[in-house]
């Protein structure tokens, strides 16, 4: 079976990868977004489906007030033989200089859940992991040396054992690396740790997750270090390769041995639009095999970079139930692929009789708070994204579709009322780019082709969409204009400032790729 890389593809940052039996299970970041950390399941390395969510309760996490690309960031899951269970671990980051972040231990014996959640005190810094070793637990993490100048990129590697049942740190933190693989490197981060043939290795992504993002290695003896360079270091990177090469910004590394022994690393990485500073999709989720060379690991040895694809050592096939990037009608849930916009006491939707409510609010896209939105991610380069709302708006209300990277930046297409009559209007980021009088029933699409996106809309009787507006610049949404996740297509509503009980309903929505 070919694995074709991308294996999660559009914004599946941070990929954390582990296995039980013959099961393989990866998580990624979700930030801003809920439920939070998807969790994908596979039994071959090549066919992913997503099987939940590791947080899943509002109560859990306080994602609120979150601003754009905070929240949720780079979990860690690893599975434990000693009590058969799953742990994720994971940091609700709430600032920029990490002082008041919340360190979350999840643990479950399915990992389709249900999860239980525990708050890990100490365990400042981003990024943490779990090593389990001859019985005993430990932490990772990181933590900035000079916390009260977070422009300080530098951070250090720090180790503690960790009592899982207490869900608290125990004994001495110990550091473990000052530095990354190059001295002053920019941002180590993302520490995993290791056990083979009589080292412990360690791990690390340094360099910023951006085009010179790259994974270095360090083993010692001891857990405890010290802990050597890996004289190859760094040991995977696309940052020699130019910008524009089918991958770029390759880091973030974490390992799996499989039951024949072989080993493989789930990786970040990112597809790169043709000027390779526009990258829409956000960062996603590689694979690549792994062999050890004079006693440290080599990433894709044969090519020393992440190939498109690459022949999976297991033969098992998977049965997909539902694909990712194709959902038409509202079954009785929301499909995984679905997320909302943080957590509110109030449900952003209900679901019955085969239609989805929205149900707006005062906060609009542009606000830090709980928006009146459910969004896929958005997969590939050309695609399509549409459905079909009933909206009665009040005075300055406003329900359509959305296509979102972040607070400053996202395309609407919504039905309103402005002055006693119904509009149909196209905005970037609440700035009016076209409007028309309309009904309130109407089937709204989004298409795009690389960089251009173009707004359509129909009549649900209609035969054929009519385009609205011009053709919208695309990169205006990509993450190098504002941060680590990617666009997300959905439906959204606002009431712009004022309560409002109102509801839009959809009969449907449909993503498709070409």
């Amino acid at each position: 079976m070919t694995i074709n890389n991308p294996i999660l593809r559009g914004f599946n940052p941070d990929p954390s990868i582990c296995r039980k039996g013959n099961d393989f299970y990866i998580v990624t970041s979700t930030f801003e977004y809920f439920p939070a950390v998807p969790i994908y399941h596979s039994t071959n390395l090549a066919q992913w489906e997503q099987i939940g969510f590791c947080i899943t309760d509002p109560s859990d996490i306080d994602l609120s007030t979150s601003r754009a690309t905070k929240g949720i960031y780079a979990p860690t899951i690893r599975y434990r033989e000693d009590d058969d269970t799953f742990y994720m671990i994971t940091t609700l980051v709430k600032n920029d200089n990490y002082r008041e972040n919340e360190c979350i231990l999840m643990s479950a014996k399915d990992p389709r859940g249900p999860w239980k959640k525990q708050y890990i005190k100490e365990a400042e810094g981003i990024d943490p992991a779990l090593f389990f070793h001859n019985g005993e637990a430990y932490c990772l993490g990181n933590m900035r040396p000079h916390p009260e100048n977070p422009s300080d990129r530098s951070r250090w590697i720090w180790i503690s054992r960790i009592d899982l049942d207490e869900g608290k740190l125990i004994g001495e933190r110990v550091i473990l690396l000052k530095d990354g693989a190059v001295r002053g490197a920019a941002c180590p981060e993302g520490p995993h740790l290791f056990y083979n043939d009589g080292y412990f290795y360690l791990i690390i992504a340094e360099g910023g997750t951006s085009h010179n993002h790259a994974v270095s290695a360090f083993r010692s003896t001891e857990i405890m270090g010290p802990y050597e360079p890996d004289p190859r270091n760094p040991v995977l990177t696309h940052r020699m390769m130019r910008r524009g090469s089918e991958f770029n910004s390759i880091g973030h590394a974490d390992l799996i041995q499989l039951p024949d022994g072989s080993w493989w690393s789930s990786v970040l990485g990112v597809r790169p639009y043709e000027d390779p500073m526009l990258r829409n999709i956000g960062r996603e989720t590689f694979i690549v095999p792994v062999i050890w060379e004079e006693g440290w690991p080599v990433f894709a040895p044969e090519t020393g970079k992440v190939e498109s694809t690459y022949e999976s050592p297991v033969e098992s096939r998977m049965e997909i139930i539902q694909r990712p990037d194709t959902f038409t009608s509202f079954p009785g849930s929301l499909p995984l692929s679905f997320e909302t916009l943080r957590t509110s006491s109030c449900p952003a939707y209900t679901l019955s009789g085969g239609k989805l409510s929205l149900h707006i609010n005062r906060f609009s896209l542009k606000d830090p708070h709980p928006v009146a939105f459910a969004g896929v991610r958005q997969t590939e380069k050309i695609f399509m994204a549409e459905t079909e709302v009933e909206f009665n708006p009040a005075e300055g209300e406003e329900a359509g579709l959305a296509v979102l990277l972040n607070q400053d930046r996202h395309y609407t297409l919504a039905i309103s009322e402005t002055e006693g009559k119904r509009i149909l209007r196209l905005s970037y980021a609440g700035e009016k780019i076209e409007e028309m009088e309309c009904k309130d029933h109407l089937c709204l699409r989004f298409t795009c082709r690389g960089l251009d996106y173009q707004a359509w809309y129909k009549m649900p009787e209609d035969k054929e969409y009519k385009p609205f507006g011009p053709v919208l610049d695309g990169s205006r949404l990509s993450i190098m204009q504002g941060g680590f996740t990617g666009v997300m297509f959905g439906m959204y509503g606002t009431s712009n400032g004022k309560e409002s009980k109102n509801c839009a309903v959809y009969s449907y929505f449909r993503y498709e790729v070409e």
